[in-house]
């Protein structure tokens, strides 16, 4: 992968990425490629990942318990593996591994597990509301209210 930048009238490169792109290119005349926008992920939809769909999911799955992060990080990395895994072969044995999900939230993980959610436990829509979220960090949490996300919709009857 080779990082730039677009410009008006082409493509920007460090002089770095410019070397191993021409080098690249050398070695690999008329491969075909694929060139896809870099969309970072903001750490407000990461913190809504963190702070509401992952407790979400320990919420609605038996024996989990959306207030013990232990339990909310084994969420995180099923959802990791099962939605964003790839199988690689190990010594004649399939092994399912969990591919990063930075950046991923863009690039569908989060819609595939928006997708998972809905089609498993139906909650109500104003649980994956990312507004609903932000209310509830920025003027209930830090003026004595729930202190998490899920037991906020528990008491305004969301959940």
């Amino acid at each position: 992968m080779f990082k730039g930048r677009f410009k008006k009238d082409g493509f920007a490169f460090s002089s770095y990425e410019k070397a191993n792109l021409a080098e690249y290119m050398k070695d690999n005349e008329g491969q075909p490629f694929k060139l896809t926008p870099d969309l970072p992920e903001s750490s407000k939809q990461r913190a809504f990942f963190e702070g509401a769909i992952c407790p979400l999911v320990a919420f609605y799955h038996e024996g989990m318990d959306h207030r013990k992060w232990k339990d909310v990080k084994k969420v995180r990395d099923w959802l990791k593996t099962e939605l964003n895994g790839e199988y690689v072969e190990i010594g004649g044995t399939t092994h399912k591994i969990a591919m990063t999900t930075k950046g991923g939230l863009n690039k569908g993980f989060g819609e595939r597990v928006s997708n998972y959610l809905d089609e498993n436990y139906a909650p109500p829509t104003d649980a994956l509301d990312p507004e609903k979220y932000k209310h509830w960090r920025d003027t209930v949490f830090p003026f004595g209210g729930p202190d998490n996300y899920i037991d906020y919709l528990v008491e305004i009857k969301i959940l």
